[in-house]
Order: structure tokens, then sequence, then C-alpha cells
């Protein structure tokens, strides 16, 4: 009797060691095969990235800001932005023209011009607009946070805060989310 329900075992366990081998190969071609084919779409060479804080009750300012990047090479990028700033006295729009070459997969040094032009609000007799070449270098430290240190040079004579300063040099950081 002891002999008859060992065979039984054995032959179960036989019957299901095959139904799970076969379970698996069936279960793993369904996996396979039932997945969506990915279809490769051409990425642009134009790039568009945007950013907007909005006014809120408690204050007037609001700031917003965009880049068109352009891939001119795998390594070199035109670049157009714009900065628009709201405040309370004045609204400020800056718009630098930068050509940005990478020369590692993350390094990469920028050249270009900026024009700032601002709109009075309170009749302060802002100064004309500010002309500034720029310059620097950049650091990708991930795909969401990049570092850059610029020089901006002024050409103007005024003596308003930062509008009074031939020379500028800046160290920022842009972390996306």
């Amino acid at each position: 009797m002891n002999s008859i329900k060992k065979n039984n075992c054995i032959k179960l366990i036989g019957v299901l060691k095959t139904f799970l081998v076969k379970a698996v190969i069936f279960l793993s071609g369904i996996v396979m095969y039932g997945q969506e084919i990915d279809i490769l779409t051409p990425t642009s060479k134009l790039t568009i990235d945007d950013f907007a804080v909005p006014k809120v009750w408690w204050s007037s300012e609001q700031h917003a800001n965009f880049i068109f990047s352009y891939e001119m090479s795998s390594s070199f990028f035109l670049e157009l932005q714009g900065f628009y700033d709201s405040f309370l006295l004045a609204d400020v729009f800056k718009m630098p023209i930068t050509s940005k070459l990478y020369i590692s997969d993350k390094f990469y040094f920028f050249s270009g011009v900026e024009i700032e032009l601002e709109r009075d609000k309170m009749q302060l007799n802002l100064p004309p607009p500010q002309l500034k070449f720029k310059n620097g270098f950049g650091y990708d430290v991930q795909r969401n946070f990049m570092l850059q240190f610029e020089h901006d040079l002024h050409f103007n004579k005024s003596i308003i805060g930062a509008y009074g300063t031939p020379s500028l040099f800046s160290l920022s950081g842009k972390y996306k989310f």
C-alpha cells in the first residue's frame, strides 16, 4: 500500500513538473509577443522649454521664461531664450541669443548677446535698453539638473544698480521637475 502511494506521488510530481514547464513556456510566449512593437519616431532638432509662475493674490509679480534650442550638430546648439519678469515698479524682458558647444557629454561652453528691455510702471525714467555680451561654461549634472558659470559684459553708462556694473559674474543652477 505504501509503495502504491509512493508511485502515485512520483507520477503526480512528474505531471506537475510537465504542467509547470508548459505553463511557463506558454506565458512567456504571451509576454514576449503580446507587447506592442516600439515604433521609432524621428526626434526633432528643435526643442522648446518653458516655465511660468503666475500672479498670486498677495503679490503683483509674475515670472516666465522660454527656451528654443536648435541642434546644429550633435555637439553644437543655438538657443533663443526669453525671460519676462513683472515687478511692482517695472516689467523686465530679457532675450539672450547664445550658441552652446558641448566638449563632452555634459560639459559645455556658451557665448552670445542679450538685450534687456524695461517697461516703466511708475514713471521712474528707467535706463534705455541694455546690450550685453554673455559667455561662460556649464555642466549638466543630471538630466534635470545643471550648473552654469556666466560672465555678462554690459555696454552702458547707467549708474542704477546692476546696470552700473560693466562686468557681472554669476553662478546659477537649474532644476527641472
